[in-house]
């Protein structure tokens, strides 16, 4: 009888641990995400990102000159993405997320956000791609279209190479790609991590004008 109520215990605890997953509420990824933050600056070191308009949304009492971040006004640049590997959630066409019924495309069109970091102003955008049904997306071409940092009216293309780590992240949706290479008018530049979660990479960008 010890035995049968010692075997029940076990049992028990078996279940519990195995239970966890929906007690600490763990899932698998859906997205991964592509976090890219840019400095650019001319060879003298003088930073080409500081002084972009700003959206409203920063908060009216904050000059735009002192905020650590805000959204970039829509009206000063045109960023366009293309992905290595066709996937429905994205058209290279038309550098969006492809219509569908109740859907407006334009909602995901490639944004970028300007934040400062030790004292510089860095254009960043977020890219996600989803896990399941898309191939491993290792290699964006940004094509970036700004004439306040750039000053001309070409399109400038980055090139960028990403690792999509296979180790899942508890508690999230997300699964965040590494950047370990950027190509950028001849030049190859190697971004570092701008967190020690690895979440996020940064590169300085040198214009040469």
């Amino acid at each position: 009888m010890k035995t049968l109520k010692l075997i029940g215990l076990l049992t028990l605890v078996i279940i519990d641990f195995t239970s966890c997953d929906k007690i600490f509420d763990r899932h698998e990824p859906e997205f991964v995400v592509y976090n890219l933050d840019l400095s650019l600056r001319d060879t003298s070191g003088n930073d080409l990102v500081k002084g972009i308009g700003l959206a409203e949304w920063i908060p009216s009492n904050i000059p735009e000159e002192q905020a650590q971040s805000g959204s970039v006004k829509d009206d000063l640049y045109v960023l366009d993405i293309i992905v290595s590997e066709p996937c429905w959630n994205w058209d290279n066409n038309i550098y969006n997320a492809p219509a569908r019924p109740g859907f407006e495309p334009d909602v995901n069109h490639p944004k970028l956000v300007m934040s400062k970091y030790n004292g510089y102003c860095y254009l960043t955008n977020d890219f996600s791609v989803p896990v399941n049904d898309c191939p491993e997306e290792k290699k964006l071409t940004y094509k970036l279209k700004c004439p306040y940092v750039f000053g001309d009216e070409a399109v400038h293309e980055f090139v960028t190479y990403w690792d999509i780590p296979k180790s899942n992240y508890a508690h999230t949706f997300e699964r965040f790609a590494k950047c370990n290479r950027i190509e950028f008018e001849g030049n190859e530049i190697t971004p570092t991590p701008m967190d020690k979660n690895e979440q996020s990479y940064a590169a300085i960008i040198i214009l040469k004008k």
